[in-house]
C-alpha cells in the first residue's frame, strides 16, 4: 500500500511534480549527452590510431627512409607473427578539373603488400580490391565523381599515367583525407594500392619504407623481437613498439573536464531542486506524518514512503531521459567533430555512458532526499499536531564563521583557491542574498509590491538561496568558459607564430638532402630553409605506456625561429641547457602528463633499449599539441646515429607572399612532399576550430540555466501556496489582481537578481584566480562583457517567465477559498 500512497502524494501536487520531474529529466539527459560525447571522442581518436597503425605490435623503419623488401620475407619467417604487411608511401599529383591549383592536386600513394591479413580492414561499396590500380574512400570518390572502373590520370617521376579506380571503401582513418576542396590545400588525397604497383610507377624496385608486425596472442613480444633483430644484423633498423597514446592526435583533456562540470552541473541543479520539493512537502505534511505515526507507521516506513516518491520520479526521469539523452548526445557530437572537421563515420558510444547516467540519475536524487526523508521520519508527534513552526534560518552563524574562513583559500597560488573561492560562496550565499534582499526592499525601482516580495524572500531564505546560488554558479561557469575561450581566440594568433619555426613547415616523403636544401634557398623570396628530423619515442607512467614524437632542436635556428618558447630570460638558458648530454625538453602537456620536476631523469625506450634523459625544462608550443620534447642534434644521433631529416623549416622575406612559395615548392618536388603548411593556414586551422566547440558549451550552460528557471518557477509555486491564506487577505483589503501579479514577479526577480550579481561578482573572481595561478600562458584575465551582458538578459528572462504561472495560479483562487486555507 505504500506505493499506491507515494502515488497519490505526487497526483495531489502535479504541477510541483512535473517541475520536479522535468527538472530531473532534463538533468538525466545532459549528463548522458556528456559522458556518451567524451567517450565516443575517445573511441574515435583510439581506432583511428589503431586502423593507422593496422593495429600493428611493432613497426620496423630505417634510418635511410628505405630498405630491401628481402628483409619482409626474412621477417615473415618468424613462427611467433600472426601477421605482417610491408608498406611504403609515396607522393603523386593527381589530374582533374576540379583541382584549381597545385595545393588542392597532391595524392599520397601507401602501397601494400597484402590487403588479405589482420592488420587491414577494408569495407568495400564498390569494386574490387584484387584489381590493379588504386583503392579510394567514399568521400574522395564523391569529391572526385568517380566511380570504380573510371580511370584517373596521375602525375609521375616518368610521366603521366592513367591508373584505373580499381574498389572504393568506406572512410577509414587510413584513407581520410580532405572532407571538401577547400580543405583539400591544406590537406593531402589518399589512396592504397599493391606493393608491386607503387615499386613499378616509381621504378624503385624491391624497396620498403615500414614494416607492421602482429604478434600471436601469449608470445613474449621483446624477446620475438630481439631475436628478429638479432638475426637481420642491420644496424639501419629501427624497430618500434606501436603504443596507441590518443594524446599524440588528441588533447581534449580540459574540453573533457568542462563538459563533465556542465553535465554534472545539470543533475545537480535537478537534485536540488528535488532535495527543495521534498523538504517543502515534508513540511506541509507535518500533520500527515504525525497521524501516520499515531495509527502505527514506523519512522522506517515513513522513509520508505518518501523515498518511493523519489523512486516515481526517478524511474519517469530515466524512462524519459535516456532517449532525450540520445538525441542530445547526437546533436553535440555533430558539433564537436564538425569544429576539428573530420570526414570519419561517427558510431556513438554508450558502453559507460548508459550504465553511468543510470547509476547517477537514481544515487544523485537519492542522496539528495535523505536530509529531508530522514526530518521526515524524526518528526514529533505531539508538536505537531499542536501546531506547524515557521521555517527558520538555522546554524547561520557557524555558517558564516565556517564560510569566512574557509575564503582564506582564495590567497592559495593554486588553482585550488578556486575550489575554495566556490565553497566560501556557497557557505556565505544566505547571508549575501540576505544583504542584498535588503537592499533591494529599500530601494524603488520594485515599489511597494518589491518589499513586499523582499520580506517574503526573506521567510523563506534556505529555500529561496539554493536556487538562487544555483543560478550564480550557473552564470558563474559561463563567464568562466567564455573568458578562457576569449583568451584563446585572441592569443592563438601569438601563440602560433611564436613556436612555428618560421613561415612554412614542409614534410618530406624522401630524405631532405642538401642539395634539395639548396634548391629551395634558390626560390624567391625564401630568406633561409633549415631540415630537422623527428622520431617518435616510448616512455611510460606506471605500467601504461606512452608516446610522443621527439623534435630535433638546432640552436642557431632556434635563436630566431623555435619551435617552442618560454619566458624571455629562460629561453637561451634552456637552449644552452640542452646542449648538454643525455638532456631532453618536454612541451607544457607532455610534462604535465609525465608528472616529474625538472632536473629528473626521465626513460626513453628507443630500439628496445632504455636511455635516461635529464628534463631541462618545460615549454610552450603548438608543435603536436604540447605532447611532444625537443632533443639537440648530438642526443637524436646517439639515440638513432644518421637519421635522415624528413622535416623542414623556412623563413621568408617579409613582403613575399606564403602560398606562392608554397605552390612552387609543391611543383618543384612534386613527388617528394607530403606536407607543406604557412604559418597563416595554421593559424587559421587553430581559429577555425573555437566558434564551434564555444557555441556546444554555450548551449549546455542554457540548459543548465533553463533546469535553473525551473527550480526558480518550483520555489516560487511553492512560496506562494505556502502563502495562500496571506495573499487572500491582501486582495480582501483592497489589493488588486496586478499587485498580486507584480509582487510574485518581484519576488522571483529578487531571487534571480540575486544569482545575477553574485553570479557575475562570481564569475569575474573566478577568472582572474584561474589566470593567476594556470599554466597556460594564453590564459589571461579577460572579462567577457558580452557574456556579462547575455547572463543578465538570460537571467532576468528566466526569473519573470519563472514567475508568471505561479502568480498567475494564486490569481485564479477566489478571495472566499483563499481565506479558507489553513
Amino acid at each position: 500500500m505504500l506505493w499506491l500512497a507515494s502515488l497519490r502524494n505526487l497526483i495531489r501536487k502535479k504541477s510541483r511534480s512535473f517541475f520536479t520531474l522535468l527538472a530531473i529529466l532534463i538533468g538525466i539527459t545532459t549528463m548522458f549527452a556528456v559522458i556518451s560525447t567524451v567517450e565516443t571522442a575517445k573511441y574515435l581518436t583510439t581506432e583511428q590510431l589503431k586502423e593507422f597503425t593496422g593495429n600493428a605490435d611493432y613497426t620496423i623503419h630505417s634510418t635511410s627512409n628505405t630498405f630491401s623488401e628481402e628483409i619482409l620475407d626474412e621477417v615473415e619467417t618468424n613462427s611467433d607473427i600472426s601477421s605482417i604487411t610491408g608498406l611504403v608511401h609515396r607522393q603523386t599529383k593527381i589530374n582533374l578539373d576540379s583541382a584549381h591549383h597545385s595545393a588542392e592536386s597532391n595524392l599520397r600513394l601507401t602501397g601494400l603488400s597484402s590487403f588479405d591479413n589482420e592488420l587491414l580492414s577494408l569495407d568495400v561499396i564498390a569494386g574490387n580490391l584484387d584489381q590493379k590500380g588504386i583503392i579510394i574512400s567514399e568521400t574522395t570518390a564523391e569529391l572526385w565523381n568517380l566511380r570504380a572502373g573510371e580511370i584517373l590520370n596521375i602525375q609521375l617521376p616518368k610521366g603521366n599515367k592513367d591508373v584505373a579506380i580499381s574498389a572504393i571503401v568506406a572512410d577509414t582513418a587510413l584513407l581520410e583525407g580532405p572532407a571538401s576542396w577547400n580543405e583539400a590545400s591544406n590537406k593531402n588525397w589518399r589512396a592504397l594500392t599493391t606493393l608491386d604497383n607503387i615499386q613499378e610507377l616509381y621504378n624503385a624496385p624491391n624497396q620498403i619504407g615500414e614494416i607492421r608486425i602482429k604478434f600471436k596472442e601469449n608470445v613474449e613480444q621483446l624477446s620475438s623481437i630481439t631475436a628478429i633483430k638479432d638475426s637481420l644484423q642491420n644496424e639501419e633498423l629501427i624497430f618500434q613498439k606501436v603504443v596507441l597514446d590518443e594524446r599524440q592526435t588528441n588533447q581534449l583533456e580540459e574540453l573533457y573536464f568542462m563538459l563533465y562540470a556542465i553535465g554534472g552541473l545539470a543533475m545537480l541543479i535537478g537534485a536540488f531542486i528535488l532535495y527543495n520539493t521534498l523538504y517543502v512537502s515534508v513540511s506541509e505534511r507535518k500533520n500527515e506524518i504525525a497521524i501516520m505515526k499515531t495509527v502505527g507507521y514506523t519512522p522506517n516506513q515513513v522513509k520508505i514512503l518518501f523515498l518511493m516518491e523519489v523512486l516515481y520520479l526517478v524511474i519517469i526521469g530515466l524512462i524519459l531521459g535516456i532517449p532525450a539523452g540520445f538525441m542530445l548526445a547526437n546533436l553535440l557530437q555533430d558539433g564537436l567533430f564538425g569544429s576539428f572537421q573530420t570526414n570519419i563515420e561517427v558510431k556513438m558510444q554508450f558502453m559507460y555512458a548508459l550504465p553511468l547516467s543510470i547509476l547517477l540519475g537514481i544515487i544523485i536524487p537519492m542522496l539528495a532526499s535523505l536530509i529531508p526523508v530522514t526530518y521526515a521520519s524524526k518528526v514529533d508527534v505531539i508538536s505537531s499536531l499542536k501546531s506547524i513552526p515557521t521555517e527558520k534560518v538555522s546554524g547561520q552563524k557557524k555558517r558564516t564563521i565556517i564560510g569566512c574562513i574557509v575564503l582564506l583559500g582564495v590567497f592559495i597560488p593554486h588553482a585550488i583557491s578556486i575550489v575554495f573561492l566556490l565553497v566560501a560562496v556557497i557557505l556565505l550565499y544566505p547571508i549575501m542574498m540576505k544583504t542584498l534582499t535588503i537592499l533591494f526592499s529599500k530601494t524603488s525601482f520594485l515599489g511597494y509590491e518589491g518589499s513586499i516580495a523582499g520580506k517574503s524572500t526573506l521567510l523563506t531564505l534556505n529555500r529561496s538561496s539554493n536556487m538562487s546560488l544555483i543560478l550564480a554558479i550557473a552564470i558563474c561557469l559561463g563567464l568562466l568558459v567564455s573568458s578562457i575561450f576569449t583568451s584563446l581566440e585572441q592569443n592563438i594568433s601569438r601563440d602560433v607564430i611564436r613556436s612555428f619555426g618560421g613561415n612554412i613547415q614542409f614534410s618530406s616523403e624522401t630524405p631532405i638532402s642538401n642539395e634539395k636544401l639548396e634548391q629551395i634557398s634558390q626560390m624567391d623570396g625564401v630568406k633561409d630553409v633549415m631540415a630537422y628530423s623527428e622520431s617518435q619515442a616510448t616512455w611510460s607512467i606506471g605500467d601504461e605506456n606512452r608516446q610522443f614524437t621527439m623534435i630535433e632542436v638546432k640552436n642557431d635556428w632556434y635563436s630566431n625561429n623555435p619551435l617552442f618558447y618560454a619566458h624571455e630570460s629562460e629561453q637561451k638558458q634552456i637552449l644552452d641547457a640542452l646542449e648538454e648530454k643525455d638532456t631532453i625538453l618536454l612541451g607544457e602537456y607532455a610534462f604535465r602528463e609525465w608528472g616529474g620536476k625538472i632536473g629528473d631523469t626521465m626513460t626513453i625506450y628507443q630500439n628496445g633499449k632504455e636511455n635516461s634523459l635529464r628534463v631541462v625544462g618545460k615549454v610552450n608550443t603548438t608543435q603536436y599539441g604540447g605532447y611532444t620534447a625537443f632533443i639537440s642534434e648530438e642526443n637524436i644521433n646517439q639515440l638513432h646515429p644518421n637519421v635522415s631529416p624528413s622535416k623542414g623549416l623556412i623563413v621568408l622575406d617579409e613582403r613575399t607572399d606564403e602560398s606562392s612559395v608554397k605552390n612552387e615548392l609543391l611543383n618543384t618536388f612534386p613527388f617528394d612532399l607530403s606536407s607543406v603548411q604557412t604559418l597563416n593556414e595554421e593559424i587559421s586551422k587553430q581559429e577555425r576550430a573555437l566558434p564551434g566547440v564555444k557555441s556546444l558549451f554555450s548551449g549546455l550552460l542554457m540548459i543548465a540555466i533553463i533546469i535553473t528557471g525551473i527550480g526558480i518557477l518550483n520555489t516560487l509555486t511553492m512560496n506562494v501556496m505556502d502563502r495562500v491564506r496571506e495573499i487572500g487577505v491582501m486582495r480582501a483589503i483592497a489589493f488588486t489582481r496586478w499587485q498580486i501579479y507584480k509582487t510574485i514577479i518581484s519576488e522571483g526577480l529578487i531571487i534571480g537578481l540575486n544569482g545575477i550579481l553574485i553570479g557575475i561578482f562570481l564569475g569575474i573572481a573566478t577568472i582572474y584566480l584561474n589566470a593567476k595561478t594556470s599554466e597556460d600562458i594564453l590564459i589571461e584575465f579577460i572579462v567577457p562583457l558580452e557574456t556579462i551582458l547575455i547572463s543578465i538578459i538570460c537571467g532576468l528572462i528566466v526569473s519573470i517567465a519563472a514567475s508568471v504561472l505561479p502568480s498567475y495560479t494564486v490569481n485564479k483562487i477566489t478571495i472566499s477559498k483563499s481565506l479558507k486555507q489553513d
